[in-house]
């Protein structure tokens, strides 16, 4: 398998491995323990399969089966030197490399003055109000999480979350009141000269960049002259 097709579950299943050999169903309930569901969508049947094919592609291998009372039989996996190399350059590449992503929020944001003020105010508080109450909870949990000793370095992405929805809850609470206040002029027409106005102010950031600055600013050569010696 190409380290840049694995995808998110493989990721944070691949991380589990590095701590001890487990089975699908560990693998699923340590995700939804540590409240990892909530960076990507996890279901069991996922984990499972998500397993198959890292076997498949030689990233972890079967350490033995067992069967508890009258439950299915289990298969323990643990991680391969080519799953720990495949699992480290793909985190890498998380971390570091551009990964765009197109949520639908952006495009309701975009196209939001097709709809009255009203209504896109009630949607916006819609959101904000969710988004609150999930801010909220997941504040709780990282506290729980903290003061029960868990190192912060372990709960970096959670402090990432709350910082970013705390700027969209800020974001979406100036807007409603810029709305509210008509600061917006939600209900004025479109202005009919906006595309000459782009081409006048590209005009003048083309003259004041920095290279068109640097190019009248040169000193001119000295004209070459004939050597009479």
């Amino acid at each position: 398998m190409a380290t840049g097709e694995l995808s998110a579950v493989a990721v944070l299943t691949l991380a589990l491995l590095h701590e001890q050999p487990m089975h699908p169903y560990q693998l699923h309930q340590a995700l939804v323990e540590r409240g990892d569901t909530r960076l990507v969508r996890v279901s069991p049947g996922a984990v499972y399969h998500g397993v198959e094919r890292l076997e498949r592609d030689g990233l972890v291998e079967v350490v033995g089966t067992d069967r508890d009372g009258r439950r299915p039989e289990r298969t323990t996996y643990r991680l391969t030197d080519a799953g720990r190399t495949a699992f480290s350059q793909r985190l890498t590449s998380f971390l570091g490399d551009d990964h765009p992503s197109y949520p639908l929020f952006s495009v309701g944001v975009a196209e939001a003055t097709e709809l009255p003020a009203a209504e896109v105010i009630t949607q916006l508080r819609r959101r904000r109000d969710r988004e609150e109450a999930r801010r909220a909870d997941l504040e709780a949990r990282h506290r729980l999480a903290v003061d029960s000793g868990l190192p912060r370095r372990y709960a970096l992405d959670v402090e990432h979350d709350l910082a970013l929805m705390a700027t969209e809850i800020a974001w979406i609470d100036a807007t409603i009141a810029e709305i509210e206040r008509g600061d917006l002029d939600w209900d004025s027409p479109f202005p009919t000269d906006y595309k000459a106005r782009i081409a006048v102010a590209r005009a003048a950031a083309a003259e004041t960049s920095p290279s068109r600055t640097a190019e009248r600013t040169r000193p001119a050569e000295r004209p070459r002259t004939k050597d009479h010696s």
